[in-house]
């Protein structure tokens, strides 16, 4: 495992929820293919900071090539065949990243605080996890969310909108903007919720416990 390597991906990751409102602002004619090609920076970045073995290392650089290349496609194909691979192709690349992060943070070594910042991107790859499941459900099922501004084309991020919807979802802030409708929708929005809140009281609050007590058998 890389020394500090959840450094790289926390930033990433921050990037990607920090500039893409901006980059859609600025730049709506192409806003759609500038966020999806920064989503498989994000991947390659992923892939890179969790270089555990050389089996993930391969599997993630052929999800990362394989999503870029269908988001160049889909930009100018516009096809929605196209755009459901590449979002499963982003979701099994999420799904396995954050698995790969967990077991870098249970299951080598000491808790130090490169793997409490790991734990912050496992928080913010569920957000994007969750998220991408909603943009399925929106795919299928036009009316499964009351507040969505939905599009016909590349140009209206809808996707960027449920992204928010996602975390506002995680965190329980609950601001009542969007809202799930659809019965699948509704169940994957109180699950989301409450994995973020035993996430955080459970997982992360162990890893500071766990940092604390092995900074004081230090000090003694």
């Amino acid at each position: 495992m890389k020394q500090d390597n959840f450094y790289y991906m926390l930033a990433g990751l921050l990037v990607l929820l920090l500039l893409a409102p901006a980059i859609a602002h600025m730049f709506p004619a192409g806003s759609g293919l500038i966020i999806q090609i920064a989503l498989m920076t994000v991947m390659v970045i992923g892939v890179w900071s969790l270089q555990a073995d050389s089996r993930f290392f391969i599997i993630g650089i052929i999800l990362a090539s394989i999503g870029t290349i269908l988001s160049v496609v889909n930009y100018f194909q516009d096809s929605r065949i196209i755009s459901l691979i590449t979002l499963s192709v982003l979701l099994v690349f999420c799904v396995l990243s954050a698995i790969e992060a967990m077991k870098q943070i249970l299951f080598s070594g000491r808790i130090d605080a490169n793997k409490l910042v790991g734990s912050i991107c496992i928080y913010l790859l569920l957000g994007i996890i969750w998220s991408l499941f909603y943009i399925f459900i929106a795919y299928f099922t036009a009316d499964a969310f009351t507040g969505l501004t939905l599009g016909t084309d590349n140009n209206t991020p809808w996707e960027l909108e449920l992204i928010y919807y996602s975390f506002v979802t995680l965190t329980t802030l609950g601001y009542g903007d969007i809202n799930p409708v659809s019965a699948y929708a509704r169940s994957l929005a109180y699950l989301e919720a409450i994995c973020g809140q035993f996430y955080i009281a459970i997982l992360v609050a162990s890893l500071v416990s766990s940092l604390i007590s092995d900074k004081q058998q230090e000090m003694k």
